[in-house]
């Protein structure tokens, strides 16, 4: 073989070897990256586990018809009232009133500045309501 030959394939290797060199980083970030991915799908997954347990117990908690926490704060256990409900069963679901009057009816009212209350005939059963 002639010494240029040689020398072309010197110069063709080391140029390979460069490449691959080269190459070498860019793969290297690309499976760190991957890595970082495959964490963050983890804790993603990990996240709407957890999400999709708490919708369960709500859904239980609906079906159930117990009153949820925080009593006439929340919305859905305004909606859980109906009319004839007895102050025991408005009282397991909302709570106690912050204020009772009694007069031709009597009104329980909530603390909200949208003024929740419920009206209650003489037999203390609800003839009506208006949520917060």
């Amino acid at each position: 073989m002639k010494k240029s030959n040689l020398l072309w394939i010197v110069r063709g290797m080391v140029g390979l070897f460069a490449l691959l060199a080269l190459f070498s980083q860019p793969i290297q970030a690309q499976d760190k990256e991957i890595l970082q991915l495959q964490q963050k799908i983890s804790e993603l997954e990990a996240k709407i586990e957890k999400l999709e347990g708490l919708l369960d117990e709500c859904m239980v908690s609906r079906k159930k018809g117990e009153a949820d926490e925080y009593g006439w704060q929340n919305k859905m256990n305004w909606r859980k009232l109906e009319m004839g409900m007895s102050q025991a069963q408005v009282r397991s679901i909302l709570g106690e009133p912050t204020k009772v009057i009694e007069g031709v009816k009597i009104l329980w009212y909530y603390p909200n500045i949208y003024g929740g209350f419920v009206s209650f005939d003489r037999s203390g059963n609800i003839v009506g309501w208006n949520e917060p």
